[in-house]
């Protein structure tokens, strides 16, 4: 397999942004760049010049439509998320490019491809308690399921690396997604109440917005194209990054993914089902 570099790398994961974003505009899906493309477009127009992914963002309505529907029309790319792939061990969604494989963080580690990811976003409580709830049991479930999947060795004194592995071999009574599985439904948990802002419950961060910042989508460019954005990118930026405009130290200016990529055997490639 032939090594795939950055610059190609970025060719790729635009392309599958290209791929989607004119199958959601096709279809009525709305999706934005997010996260820290969303940044990119409105600091840089652009990658963020030490990042190297790409991020969609959807209401959880959206992404369930395009969870259904995008892989009975698309040849080249193909869309993973837990709750229709029994063997995807991811708590969002990835659109990942058949034509390559890639590693996390090398060959030892995940086997998947050069992709996107599409995170979803839930309605959140309006009780800053309850929401509170609802993050602490996420991060709960992220770190069995870490425990589940993740084979270095413990660190820490003697207790800690024997309660380590005591409960690694509890977590192994369940299946490899069992708990990832359990983290969409916790966050699907308000999916049927009117409330007033929107969490990210399979992700990382503990933000929380209004939902008027979905009132209406404008368009930013991004890498020389326009992509939608949330009319209300301010206050979403700032639910993510606070004074998002204001770089951060040098030494934080690092890329923090590890993975390699290539160029795949076609004839091999297993990322179809």
């Amino acid at each position: 397999m032939r090594p795939i570099l950055r610059d190609e790398l970025k060719q790729r994961q635009l392309e599958i942004l290209d791929a989607v974003a004119a199958f959601c505009e096709e279809n009525g899906i709305a999706y934005w760049i997010d996260c820290g493309t969303l940044l990119g477009a409105i600091r840089h127009k652009g990658y963020i010049p030490w990042d190297d992914d790409i991020d969609i963002g959807m209401l959880r309505p959206d992404f369930e439509r395009f969870s259904e529907l995008f892989n009975r029309e698309n040849k080249r790319f193909y869309f993973s998320t837990i709750d229709y792939d029994e063997t995807f061990l991811y708590s969002h969604g990835k659109v990942m490019d058949t034509e390559t494989v890639l590693y996390e963080p090398d060959k030892n580690g995940i086997k998947l491809a050069i992709n996107v990811d599409i995170f979803v976003y839930d309605n959140a409580p309006d009780s800053d308690t309850e929401m509170k709830k609802q993050y602490d049991k996420r991060d709960k479930y992220r770190k069995l399921h870490n425990l589940r999947i993740i084979k270095t060795k413990p660190n820490g004194n003697l207790v800690r690396r024997f309660a380590v592995r005591c409960m690694r071999l509890f977590v192994k009574f369940f299946p490899k997604n069992y708990f990832m599985k359990k983290m969409s439904e916790n966050a699907k948990r308000y999916a049927d109440v009117q409330t007033k802002r929107v969490g990210n419950f399979t992700s990382f961060t503990r933000m929380s917005c209004d939902k008027s910042a979905f009132d209406a989508f404008i368009y930013a460019e991004f890498e020389g194209k326009n992509y939608r954005i949330p009319k209300g990118y301010d206050a979403w930026l700032k639910a993510f990054y606070g004074d998002y405009m204001k770089l951060p130290p040098e030494e934080k200016r690092v890329s923090h993914h590890h993975f390699e990529a290539y160029l795949a055997d076609l004839e091999t490639n297993q990322l179809r089902k």
